[in-house]
């Protein structure tokens, strides 16, 4: 027969470290689901607001002295000067200034989706320059041979164009030759000759003698938050930033009558310009104006009213040629550098603008650049620049 006592004790050990397992892996579960439970929260998280992983989770966040990292690189592109990306970043638009002049579309892995170009142009007559994606994903692209802005869909589809200030393509034709035009009608500016050429479906091809432009020349575009279109504007006399109202983009473009604002003169004195190539605006509302020739970044208010310039000099925080701008959504400034042969990035959320790092050099291999003449960053933080004559895109990521 068994000893009661002898069971008694040693049974209860047993127990004990039963319960404790139990325990253990009580806890466990507990931790596992928390830890599901972050994971589930950080992608729900991303999906609302795509944003670099070092953006989303404090504890993983990089300094801002820290640049962005190295990717790879997009080839295909005959001297690209231009770059934007798509409201969702899925596809990089690319405007070449050697070869076909085309624009290309790549997705996100380099692979070319497709190009395109405005229509009634060759390679000789159209030398597209820079890009912007409106809200909607319209593409809007500076001609510098013809003095337009094109504007195609998502897909390269042409649309219309602003020939001059409060004129589009559809509206001068509409006016000059009597109603609107059926749907599929072709037009065009044709610099080389003054005219608009346009052609009905089944008609005859016409011409009109084309819109006063005299205070028209636009080079650099860019879309603020608010979807108003920033143009920098090249007549003589008067080098000078443009505003377009987003409402006004978001009309019928038949009807364009756009109360354009504008700021800034030609010269090298405060409040003056020698080549603007790009403008932004930071989460203040502030403008920031690379100001080419004169090897600054000129900053406005946001009434317009100017403020100051930055980045001349000869220190390694210096301009030598400012092109493309790209503001990001922590209020950093990249600015490409197309002599100095680097990006150069500045804080410019506090009272004075702070420089923090460049970005790549003087090269042609992986990392550096040979001329970089423009910029655009996705919301996950990844950056392209446009890297001319290394003939490629450029992409670093955070």
């Amino acid at each position: 027969m068994s000893n009661p006592e002898i069971d008694s004790q040693s049974s209860t050990p047993s127990g004990i470290k039963g319960e404790r397992k139990r325990r253990t892996l009580l806890v466990v579960l507990l931790m596992l689901f928390l830890l599901l439970c972050a994971v589930g929260c950080l992608f729900l998280r991303y999906l609302l607001k795509p944003e670099p992983i070092s953006e989303i989770v404090p504890l993983l966040q990089v300094s801002k002295q820290a640049p962005p990292t190295y990717v790879k690189m997009i080839e295909g592109v005959d001297g690209p000067v231009g770059v934007t990306v798509s409201p969702d970043g899925q596809r990089i638009y690319v405007s070449e200034s050697k070869g076909e002049r085309l624009i290309k579309i790549f997705d996100r892995e380099g692979k070319l989706i497709q190009s395109f170009s405005p229509p009634g142009t060759e390679n000789t007559n159209r030398i597209p320059v820079y890009l912007a994606a409106s809200l909607d994903g319209r593409v809007f692209v500076s001609d510098r041979y013809n003095a337009v802005i094109d504007i195609f869909d998502a897909d390269g589809k042409f649309i219309d164009a602003i020939i001059a200030r409060d004129m589009t393509l559809s509206k001068y034709v509409k006016t000059q030759a009597g109603g609107i035009l059926p749907p599929a009608t072709m037009f065009y500016y044709d610099n080389l000759n003054g005219v608009v050429v346009f052609q009905k479906p089944g008609g005859e091809v016409e011409t009109l003698v084309g819109p006063d432009r005299a205070d028209w020349n636009p080079l650099g575009v860019r879309f603020d938050a608010e979807g108003n279109l920033l143009v920098t504007n090249l007549v003589a006399g008067q080098h000078q930033v443009l505003i377009f109202p987003a409402e006004t983009l978001a009309d019928d473009l038949v009807n364009f009558a756009p109360a354009v604002k504008e700021f800034g003169a030609e010269g090298n004195q405060d409040g003056q310009f020698s080549f603007p190539n790009s403008v932004v605006k930071d989460s203040q509302g502030n403008f920031y104006v690379s100001d080419g020739n004169n090897g600054r970044i000129s900053s406005w208010s946001l009434d317009m009213s100017y403020k100051s310039f930055f980045g001349f000099g000869s220190s390694e925080q210096s301009l030598n040629l400012p092109r493309g701008l790209w503001m990001d959504a922590k209020d950093r400034l990249y600015i490409a550098d197309a002599v100095g042969q680097t990006i150069r990035v500045y804080n410019v959320s506090g009272a004075d603008p702070q420089f923090l790092f460049n970005i790549g050099g003087f090269g042609i291999t992986e990392g550096n650049f040979n001329f970089p003449t423009d910029l655009a960053m996705d919301s996950t933080g990844r950056l392209y620049v446009a890297d001319s004559e290394n003939n490629r895109i450029d992409i670093w990521s955070y």
